[in-house]
């Protein structure tokens, strides 16, 4: 492999890990339900809605559950899967 393939799976993970650590992070706020004021809570709210968003126009919302999260992160983890495999087939 080359080290552009290389560098390109790192990018790919470190995108895809990125994330989902600020998916899980705004579940987690979305539980404390912090003031929209912060700073961070703004930042998480930001970066992940663009993601968020679209699915959850698709999917329903049941019973006051936002499932946008889920499937967000099991997308997330299925293109991440994809993208490494060609990566690592075709460089």
């Amino acid at each position: 492999m080359s080290e552009t393939g290389y560098v390109l799976i790192k990018a790919v993970g470190l995108f895809s890990n990125s994330l989902i650590l600020l998916i899980f992070a705004r579940v987690i706020l979305s539980w404390i339900y912090p003031s929209q004021r912060n700073t961070l809570v703004f930042w998480v709210w930001r970066l992940t809605e663009p993601f968020l968003e679209p699915i959850r126009r698709v999917l329903p919302f049941r019973s006051g559950l936002d499932l946008s999260p889920w499937v967000a992160l099991f997308l997330i983890y299925v293109l991440r899967t994809i993208i490494i495999r060609f990566l690592y087939t075709w460089l």
